[in-house]
């Protein structure tokens, strides 16, 4: 097929409707999800050394705040189902994929209600990916690592007790950093097969992870992420992070979901009377 935008486009659209039909008072448009979704999934097309398409698979699914939190608290589970239903398009269209590709839902208070914009990035190239399906151990993906936590500038913990930890300067972010160099989305933790991951958002200053540049990594205790001189550290311990960190307490009241959301103030040098 010389052009298969058109049958992406209509294979997605399938999907996508089934998964919005159950949401109640947040009318989205079908088509306009997938015609995102798929042009897309078409301009992130890239070729491996003998000519196979290989397509995305992170994908940042854009919504107006008000909008994206009615589809995460009516259908937690709906970047799973679009994740696996964007895999069976590639796969119908004999295109490679890394992994299943993972959707994450963000939001800007720029779009309009209903208004949707998608991006799409690789976490390898396809030189990398020839190489990158070896095996590894399987475990149950929704098993997370035991007492994973993150060690937030020097000084304060945040523990990792849910599969999804979005960072940013949005007050929507499980962990909200204070901080005008840091994107309103600007990273994701995510629980995958027993492992934590760290992707980049597409964020301005990038996420730096040992001193690399990343879009993506499976974490390890020990990794030191740098967000625009916010530096968090990676930690496993089943007994729990270090006791002479003390936790964060968000300065606001938590929502009634139980959302976890802390606040992260940068630290001033000093204060002066």
């Amino acid at each position: 097929m010389a052009n298969p935008i058109d049958h992406i486009e209509s294979q997605i659209e399938r999907f996508v409707e089934g998964a919005l039909s159950k949401l109640l008072g947040v009318q989205f448009s079908p088509a306009l999800v997938a015609a995102q979704l798929s042009r897309a999934m078409d301009e992130g097309i890239r070729r491996t050394e003998d000519g196979k398409p290989f397509v995305p698979d992170q994908y940042a699914l854009t919504l107006n705040p008000d909008d994206a939190q009615a589809i995460l608290d009516q259908a937690p589970h709906l970047q799973d189902s679009f994740s696996q239903g964007l895999l069976q398009v590639a796969r119908d269209c004999d295109y490679l994929v890394f992994r299943e590709p993972i959707v994450t839902i963000a939001v800007d208070p720029t779009l309009g209600p209903k208004e949707v914009r998608v991006v799409a990035w690789h976490s390898t190239s396809p030189l990398e990916f020839t190489q990158a399906m070896q095996s590894e151990p399987k475990t149950n993906p929704g098993v997370l690592p035991k007492g994973a936590y993150l060690i937030v500038n020097g000084d304060r913990h945040f523990p990792l007790d849910r599969p999804v930890i979005n960072i940013g300067r949005r007050l929507d972010n499980q962990l909200i950093i204070d901080d005008p160099r840091i994107s309103r989305t600007h990273s994701q933790i995510r629980a995958r097969e027993g492992r934590f991951e760290a992707f980049d958002l597409g964020s301005s200053a990038g996420t730096v992870i040992n001193g690399r540049a990343i879009k993506h990594h499976v974490l390890q205790s020990g990794d030191v992420i740098n967000l625009a001189g916010n530096r968090l550290v990676y930690g496993e311990d089943p007994g729990g992070p270090p006791g002479e960190t003390p936790a964060y307490s968000p300065p606001f009241p938590p929502r009634p979901s139980g959302d976890q959301r802390t606040r992260v103030i940068p630290k001033k040098k000093k204060q002066q009377e």
